[in-house]
């Protein structure tokens, strides 16, 4: 009766009674994950559980921007100084680097982070700090997770009020035990929540660069190679597989190698003492077959004359 009466008390209080809301335990769905699913769906997309459909486009686009960039530079360390620079002018901060240091060939990889407004500006300014060499960018509509989220964390926060209020009338002992359970799990479901809406909001709010800086010297990795389509790709998968299938046989001729030479050594040892202790005998040619008798040879006698009469 009293979670009964605790589910009518937060449909009277959620802003959006009389509609489907998402109960207090669904927290499976991940609005991150919701938002990639419903971008580019158009008109025809759901609104999500306990969201009104709008008619119109939702104003005040929640966007999060990405962006990759590489630049070779003369000095890379002056050239990661001059970033650091540039990010705390415009804003923002650095959120990971690391350098390898290397002469000519020394490189950086620098994590930024600037206002999501100042981005596309910051972007074409690091660029200016050498000679461009590739650069990505992509841009992520999150509204409808934000949207999402906002409501659930409403309705959740309405629930636990209300079992709250109902833990503090709470006369019996067996009523105290099960409200308090009851209020530490809507409670906690409330925490993800708004953990997950401040980490989206991070996002939105501060746009991510990923800068790498290499010397004139530093060698970049080649991009992919396309597989050749027909006989030509099928010769040369083949003709990889082959070279591939060697490197590793050779790899592990390798390395059992110095085995074999380890185990041969006392097996030579082994032999070579059998072959002292075993006694010498004389070898003593077999004696030649007894020859066989000879047998008069028989000849076949002539048939007599025949005799003639009177």
């Amino acid at each position: 009766m009293l979670l009964a009466g605790c589910a009518s008390s937060d449909d009277a209080a959620s802003p959006t009674a009389g509609k489907p809301a998402p109960g207090a335990g669904d927290t499976g769905r991940d609005p991150l994950a919701y938002g990639e699913q419903n971008k580019g769906e158009g008109d025809g997309a759901v609104a999500p559980q306990g969201v009104e459909a709008t008619a119109g486009p939702v104003t005040g686009r929640s966007l999060i921007y990405r962006g990759e960039l590489t630049v070779r530079v003369d000095d890379v360390a002056a050239a990661a100084d001059r970033l650091t620079s540039l990010v705390t002018t415009a804003g923002g901060h650095i959120g990971a680097e690391k350098r390898v240091s290397g002469g000519t060939q020394a490189e950086a990889s620098v994590t930024v982070r600037v206002p999501a407004k100042q981005f596309h500006g910051v972007l074409e300014q690091i660029a200016k700090l050498g000679e461009e060499v590739s650069r990505g960018s992509n841009t992520e509509d999150v509204t409808e997770a934000v949207v999402d989220l906002d409501t659930r964390i409403a309705a959740q926060r309405a629930s636990v009020e209300s079992v709250r209020r109902m833990f503090t009338q709470a006369k019996q002992l067996s009523e105290v035990v099960m409200l308090e359970r009851e209020l530490n799990q809507r409670q906690a479901e409330l925490a993800s929540l708004e953990r997950k809406k401040a980490t989206l909001d991070d996002l939105v709010a501060l746009s991510t660069i990923t800068v790498s800086l290499v010397g004139p010297d530093t060698p970049l990795p080649e991009p992919e190679e396309e597989p050749m389509p027909g006989f030509l790709g099928g010769l040369k998968a083949g003709w990889d597989a082959f070279v591939g299938t060697v490197q590793v046989a050779l790899a592990v001729f390798g390395f059992v190698l110095p085995f074999l030479i380890a185990l041969a050594i006392p097996v030579g040892l082994l032999i070579a003492l059998r072959r002292r202790r075993r006694p010498a005998t004389v070898a003593t040619a077999p004696a030649p077959p007894a020859p066989l008798p000879r047998l008069p040879v028989r000849r076949p006698q002539a048939d007599p004359p025949p005799v003639r009469g009177g």
